[in-house]
């Protein structure tokens, strides 16, 4: 575990020195916060977790180009790639969720279900105003109980 607190150490250290070469609003923007909490899960999970032990190089490299992001919109696609595919480790392996994790999910799942059942209704009752008013209320639907859910693992402290 030494060995591990040493990575994280270096990695928010370096954060640290490349702080002022960013504003505020740069530094929100390419979610430098996310990825210091990020690497904190992926410290306390590397013991136990062999994806995540190999994580920490993801996350090293992810550290040593973030010079690169202001000025690259592929870098930025590629880093935010690379956060979303260990948060997706982290829902399925670990129990933790992203930021909007559920929102987005339950957003995609109201949305395609409002588009079937809207177009089905559209056909069978013949009423074109059908299609538009099931998918924008299934789709809020959606979107609402995704929020909840994110609410209640906010509460219960299992976001990334």
């Amino acid at each position: 575990m030494y060995k591990d607190e040493i990575w994280y150490r270096k990695l928010e250290q370096a954060l640290d020195t490349r702080r002022d070469s960013f504003t505020d609003e740069q530094w929100k923007k390419f979610g430098v916060d996310y990825l210091l909490r990020v690497a904190n899960r992926v410290r306390e999970f590397s013991d136990s977790c062999e994806t995540c032990k190999a994580y920490q190089h993801t996350l090293q490299r992810l550290e040593e180009e973030l010079q690169e992001l202001p000025g690259s919109k592929a870098q930025r696609q590629y880093q935010t790639g690379q956060l979303d595919e260990i948060g997706q480790h982290f829902a399925a392996e670990h129990r933790l969720a992203p930021p909007r994790y559920f929102v987005r999910r339950w957003l995609r799942y109201g949305l395609i279900s409002g588009l079937v059942l809207g177009f089905i209704g559209m056909l069978m009752v013949g009423y074109l105003i059908l299609f538009p008013a099931a998918t924008l209320a299934l789709t809020a639907a959606g979107a609402l109980y995704g929020h909840t859910q994110d609410q209640k693992c906010l509460r219960a402290r299992r976001v990334v």
